[in-house]
Protein backbone atom coordinates (compact mmCIF):
# COMPACT_ATOMS: atom_id res chain seq x y z
CA UNK A 1 0.00 0.00 0.00
CA UNK A 2 1.46 3.42 -1.10
CA UNK A 3 0.96 6.39 1.23
CA UNK A 4 -0.71 9.77 0.40
CA UNK A 5 1.17 12.32 -1.31
CA UNK A 6 2.37 14.53 1.03
CA UNK A 7 -0.01 18.22 1.05
CA UNK A 8 1.79 21.05 -0.49
CA UNK A 9 2.24 23.79 1.93
CA UNK A 10 2.59 27.16 0.20
CA UNK A 11 2.66 31.34 0.83
CA UNK A 12 -0.12 33.20 0.75
CA UNK A 13 -1.89 36.59 1.79
CA UNK A 14 -2.07 35.60 5.38
CA UNK A 15 1.92 34.26 5.22
CA UNK A 16 2.29 37.54 4.13
CA UNK A 17 1.03 39.21 6.54
CA UNK A 18 1.97 37.53 9.43
CA UNK A 19 5.43 37.56 8.29
CA UNK A 20 4.66 41.57 7.94
CA UNK A 21 3.22 41.76 11.98
CA UNK A 22 6.58 39.83 12.96
CA UNK A 23 8.51 42.28 11.14
CA UNK A 24 7.02 44.99 12.31
CA UNK A 25 7.42 43.35 15.83
CA UNK A 26 10.97 42.90 15.45
CA UNK A 27 10.60 39.03 16.01
CA UNK A 28 12.59 36.01 13.66
CA UNK A 29 10.88 32.82 13.16
CA UNK A 30 14.67 31.81 12.58
CA UNK A 31 15.19 32.71 16.36
CA UNK A 32 11.79 32.17 18.00
CA UNK A 33 9.74 28.94 17.95
CA UNK A 34 5.99 30.85 18.49
CA UNK A 35 7.28 32.96 15.42
CA UNK A 36 8.38 29.81 13.83
CA UNK A 37 5.20 28.42 14.18
CA UNK A 38 2.87 31.27 13.50
CA UNK A 39 4.64 30.97 9.89
CA UNK A 40 3.72 27.35 9.49
CA UNK A 41 0.73 27.78 10.98
CA UNK A 42 -0.27 30.89 8.42
CA UNK A 43 1.31 28.68 5.61
CA UNK A 44 -1.13 26.33 6.36
CA UNK A 45 -4.46 28.39 6.28
CA UNK A 46 -3.09 29.33 3.18
CA UNK A 47 -3.04 26.07 1.75
CA UNK A 48 -5.93 23.96 2.67
CA UNK A 49 -9.56 23.88 1.40
CA UNK A 50 -11.04 22.28 4.38
CA UNK A 51 -12.47 24.90 6.12
CA UNK A 52 -12.27 22.60 9.78
CA UNK A 53 -8.42 22.81 8.88
CA UNK A 54 -8.33 26.47 8.39
CA UNK A 55 -10.57 26.92 11.61
CA UNK A 56 -8.08 25.06 13.20
CA UNK A 57 -5.22 26.78 12.47
CA UNK A 58 -5.75 29.80 12.49
CA UNK A 59 -7.32 29.23 16.05
CA UNK A 60 -3.67 28.79 16.89
CA UNK A 61 -2.12 31.22 14.90
CA UNK A 62 -4.05 33.72 16.99
CA UNK A 63 -2.65 32.14 20.34
CA UNK A 64 1.00 32.18 19.46
CA UNK A 65 1.02 35.85 17.72
CA UNK A 66 -0.39 36.71 20.98
CA UNK A 67 2.19 34.64 22.80
CA UNK A 68 4.64 36.80 20.34
CA UNK A 69 3.35 40.03 20.91
CA UNK A 70 3.50 39.44 24.58
CA UNK A 71 7.54 38.56 24.46
CA UNK A 72 8.06 41.14 21.41
CA UNK A 73 10.51 44.54 22.89
CA UNK A 74 8.18 47.20 23.68
CA UNK A 75 9.06 49.61 20.64
CA UNK A 76 9.52 53.35 21.24
CA UNK A 77 7.27 55.02 18.46
CA UNK A 78 7.03 58.49 20.44
CA UNK A 79 3.59 60.23 20.91
CA UNK A 80 2.24 63.35 19.14
CA UNK A 81 4.02 65.74 21.12
CA UNK A 82 7.64 64.29 19.84
CA UNK A 83 6.18 64.36 16.39
CA UNK A 84 4.66 67.71 17.08
CA UNK A 85 8.61 68.89 18.47
CA UNK A 86 10.13 67.44 15.57
CA UNK A 87 8.15 69.69 13.10
CA UNK A 88 8.84 72.97 14.64
CA UNK A 89 11.56 75.16 13.19
CA UNK A 90 14.94 75.26 15.22
CA UNK A 91 16.01 78.65 15.54
CA UNK A 92 19.51 79.80 15.65
CA UNK A 93 20.89 82.26 18.14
Amino acid sequence: MSEPAAKRIRSGPVAKATRTELDDLGVSPDANASAAAAMRLAKIMDSSADPKEVAAAARELRQHMHTVRGLAPPKDRGDIVDELAARRPRHSA
